[in-house]
């Protein structure tokens, strides 16, 4: 009985030792790792950047599109919760890519950012001067349509 139990013991200390060898050796996952930064070395890959040039196209294309029905509503009957909520259209559209445009393209942040900020707190402004919301919202259109030029 006693053999047995040393047996036994002798069988389960040997497994032990050999599964925590197991441990050790390089598995799937971690030659899966080794070949991963090889493939992301690839200089014809610009995927990422496409994808955000994608993106801020898209985003300053948003933000056009709000500024020109800020213009309309102006132009027409000039209510001002509509021409307030324009203005927050427009403060959303940007916010959803201005944190890329400010790291990708700090010159062109600062020189849009110059007319749109006093654009959408003009638009917020209880009396509204609308000749200046309508000369803030020519020259940010002007500006987002040059940056629409520069970002590839």
């Amino acid at each position: 009985m006693l053999n047995g139990f040393r047996v036994i013991t002798s069988g389960v200390v040997l497994g032990a030792i050999l599964l925590s060898g197991c441990n050790n050796s390089a598995g799937p996952d971690e030659a899966q790792q080794e070949k991963s930064p090889v493939m992301n070395e690839n200089p014809d890959s610009n995927l990422g950047e496409t994808q955000n040039a994608e993106v801020i196209k898209k985003g300053v294309g948003d933000v056009i599109q709000s500024i020109k029905g800020l213009e309309s509503e102006i132009s027409t009957e000039a209510d001002s919760e509509k021409i307030q909520e324009k203005g927050k259209e427009i403060s959303s559209a940007w916010d959803s890519i201005e944190k890329q445009v400010e790291d990708e393209y700090p010159d062109w942040y600062e020189r849009i950012e110059k007319n749109l900020y006093p654009l959408i707190g003009e638009s917020g402004n209880p009396d509204k001067d609308l000749a200046k919301i309508k000369r803030l919202s020519e020259a940010t259109k002007e500006d987002l349509q040059l940056f629409l030029e520069e970002v590839k």
